[in-house]
């Protein structure tokens, strides 16, 4: 195996290595930044196009852009973004020389405040093809409803916030998650609390979301990953502004409300924000109420200060205090969730100097959690039930996060990136359960559902990317993580019966690489290989028969400390093509995977009285998985845009001779969007239509669902140059439907509903 990884990482190396000396010329560069003209913020995704030579490119995340190979002349190039005024601009290119452009793109009528979202190629870069893609979003009340609009990407709802990630089927820790390049994962047992749940959206800045195993630089056994970005102090350009936002969704009862302060004064930028939410039940299509209370309260503040004209040093710290929240989906309910965020970060950006760049990074990411059963069925005396008496269920959970990284941009030539580095986290978690009677307070049983485990990944990366020419590029990176996993105390049932061992040492080898071909002038290929290793988590290693996050039932689930590292092999093809008024983008995968952590009965006995009688164990396994992603954007008129999407995915639990759990149905949305030329005012209609999936586990308590078609209208309008206002409506016509990725009710069984109809509104004040 060890040989195999060798070889593959070679193979990889030495495909971009070869063609080294193919292409040389004498043409010319065009190379700059797209920023806010307003705020002076860069914008990702932006399209720089060249129609004379139909070529172009488009801004990464920092905003910046190259074009190489551009023969002599004088050219007029076009750049645009949604949401902000297209401009044409008139560039001299000279033979061997580079021109570089600053260009400031000022918003269209609209303000489209809100969320950049971001699907990356496998190459990392921005999809140049699709600039539709980049949808400024409304502030969300979840991120993860926000990430349900992403082709290939869904979220398991459990509660009323906290929709958890699904890409392309893979799940929690599968999806490596990051806050502003910081590591962060959840504190709750049963996954109550999403990563992205401890971070209010009116916090977001642009999310990134790499669908397979290419964010080897993010970090350890990213299967696929999330990158979230909140507001960032490099490009303030006033000493004193700040933003008010309030929002109120119906059904819901919810009401948002946010507020930032920001500035720049000399070498010292800074910025504080606030945010409070609460909620209510919420009714599904058909009227059956759905519990949904909760309580959100946010503070954060950055502060930053330039030491030289070339490096910044910026602190970060927020706090998050969630309580009281409701999850029809878990034998308990969250009485609280305690979040606190801190991060210390360097960067220089020498000139004249073997490195380009050098980020050094430390972080802690930790979290408290608290449930309970207070408003559960088993609060409650029931003769027909053993035990007939109420219960008192408590459930403290901690999730102690600390890491850091450090990582350099290379100078090697105009035609090479190299990127090298290296990261390291340590989460540290415990869990303790105390089971008592109601009516007596008499004490049953307290036990430790996780034995104060601890996760330690150190991490080594190089990332290399190469022009063979104007038309052909490369990427590859390799990766070594180091991991060790140990735990404490063990109950005796564990020791008796699991294992004795909980201390283990692994040494994981990933690596990918990309290759991308312009074959036509408004055509481009694109091709993926990468193979991946995950450590097991905490859950799937030293868990004492506690409901699993993985499965819909609410079975009790033992972990497994001898389990071998998961291992995702994908490949991915890509075709992208770009013309004047259409875009489109086609990307098709297969993945492969060893050692898959899955699912299997047991004869364990069950821990809780009111558990089902089947006792689930992590095991390793086999799975293989294949789907598509289709967008596609037409430009029918200046104003009117027209843009659709298709996903499909299919997996299969070959150790078990199932479908894979948990896997998405065929899903398509049409979308069409109005922008008034001569008002500041924007009209949006979405229809969303999802097959049904009869392709379920069986084995693990996965059920069937029904299709259904949901239709959404929203507009927004600026009142004033500093005040915005969007409303709108989702499920038009309040239909009953459910996400097939949803948890189900412990205790009626039955799937939890997606809310029916909720009309929002959001204003938004600048100053």
């Amino acid at each position: 195996m060890i040989e195999h990884k060798k070889r593959l990482f070679l193979i990889l190396f030495l495909g971009i290595l070869l063609p080294y000396a193919v292409f040389a010329q004498s043409k010319g560069t065009l190379e700059g930044a797209v920023v806010d003209a307003e705020t002076s913020e860069p914008i990702p995704g932006a399209n720089i196009f060249i129609p004379e030579l139909s070529k172009g490119a488009a801004t990464d995340s920092e905003g910046n852009f190259t074009i190489p190979s551009i023969a002599p002349g004088n050219y007029d190039v076009e750049i645009s973004f949604v949401g902000y005024q297209q401009i044409r601009q008139s560039v001299a290119i000279s033979g061997g020389e580079t021109v570089e452009l600053t260009i400031e793109l000022h918003p269209s009528e609209m303000m489209l405040g809100g969320i950049t979202v971001t699907a990356l190629r496998p190459d990392l870069n921005v999809d140049a093809n699709v600039s539709q893609a980049e949808i400024r979003k409304a502030n969300p009340r979840d991120s993860g409803e926000l990430l349900r609009s992403v082709n290939g990407v869904d979220a398991v709802r459990r509660g009323p916030v906290g929709l958890d990630p699904v890409v392309r089927g893979l799940r929690e820790t599968e999806v490596g998650t990051y806050l502003d390049g910081t590591r962060i994962f959840p504190a709750g047992p049963a996954r109550m609390d999403s990563p992205l749940s401890h971070l209010d959206p009116t916090m977001i800045e642009n999310i990134e979301i790499v669908k397979g195993p290419y964010a080897l630089s993010w970090g350890a056994g990213n299967m696929s990953a999330i990158r979230v970005e909140t507001k960032s102090l490099n490009n303030l350009n006033t000493a004193f502004g700040g933003n008010l936002t309030s929002g109120y969704d119906s059904n819901f009862n919810t009401l948002e409300e946010a507020a930032s302060l920001y500035g720049q004064s000399g070498k010292v930028g800074y910025m504080v924000s606030g945010a409070w939410r609460t909620g209510d039940d919420y009714a599904s299509g058909n009227g059956t109420n759905i519990p949904g209370d909760y309580l959100s309260r946010e503070i954060r503040g950055k502060v930053s200060y330039e030491v030289t004209s070339n490096s910044r040093i910026t602190a970060s710290l927020g706090y998050q205090n969630q309580e009281d929240i409701d999850y029809p989906g878990r034998l308990l309910d969250a009485t609280y969730f305690n979040t606190y965020n801190g991060s210390l970060d360097w960067e220089w950006n020498p000139e004249n100097n073997i490195i380009r760049n050098l980020q050094a990074k430390a972080y802690i990411n930790n979290v408290s959690h608290g449930m309970d059963n207070d408003n559960k069925p088993t609060a409650q005396p029931d003769p027909d039930r053993m035990p007939p008496f109420a219960l008192d269920v408590e459930v403290e959970a901690d999730n102690y996060v600390s890491g850091g990284k450090l990582a350099a941009m290379i100078e090697t030539g105009d035609q090479w990136d190299w990127e090298v580095g290296t990261d390291i986290y340590s989460s540290y978690r415990d869990a303790t359960r105390r089971l008592s009677r109601r009516d007596n307070g008499q004490k049953l049983f307290f036990d430790l559902m996780w034995p104060e485990a601890t996760i330690t990944d150190l991490g080594i990366f190089n990332r290399l990317s190469y022009s063979f020419s104007e038309k052909l590029s490369a990427t590859a990176t390799g990766r070594m993580d180091f991991v060790r996993a140990d735990a404490d105390t063990i109950s005796q049932f564990f020791e008796q019966n699991i294992a004795t061992n909980l201390d283990s040492r692994e040494a994981n080898f990933s690596a990918s690489g990309t290759l991308n071909y312009q074959f036509f002038d408004f055509w481009s290929v694109g091709l993926g290989l990468g193979s991946v290793v995950r450590t097991a988590d905490a859950t799937e290693r030293y868990s004492d028969r506690i409901p699993a996050s993985k499965a819909q039932m609410s079975a009790e689930f033992v972990g497994n400390p001898d389990l071998e590292p998961e291992r995702s092999t994908q490949a991915d093809l890509w075709l992208n093509g770009r013309y004047e008024n259409i875009n489109l983008s086609l990307n098709g995968f297969v993945r492969h995977m060893d050692n898959y952590i899955t699912l299997e009965a047991t004869n364990f006995p069950k821990r809780l009285p009111l558990s089902p009688e089947t006792v689930y164990q992590y095991i390793n396994g086999s799975a293989r998985f294949a789907g598509f992603d289709i967008s596609a954007c037409y430009r029918i008129v200046e104003p009117l845009t027209i843009n659709s999407s298709l996903s499909y995915l299919w997996g299969q639990d070959t150790e078990l001779d199932e479908p894979a759990l948990g896997v998405s149905p065929l899903s398509g949305t049409v979308g069409l969007r109005y922008e008034f030329s001569k008002q500041p005012l924007f009209l949006e209609s979405t229809a969303k239509f999802v097959s049904e999936q009869e392709r379920v586990a069986t084995a693990r308590g996965e059920t069937s669902t029904e299709g259904y078609t949901v239709f959404d209208l929203q507009g927004g309008w600026n009142i004033t140059n500093s005040i915005s206002l969007q409303a709108g409506v989702k499920n038009l016509l309040d239909r009953q439907y459910i996400n097939h990725l949803n948890a189900k009710n412990p205790y009626s069984g039955m799937t939890i509903a997606e809310p029916g109809r909720v009309l929002f509104g959001d204003i938004s004040v600048r100053f």
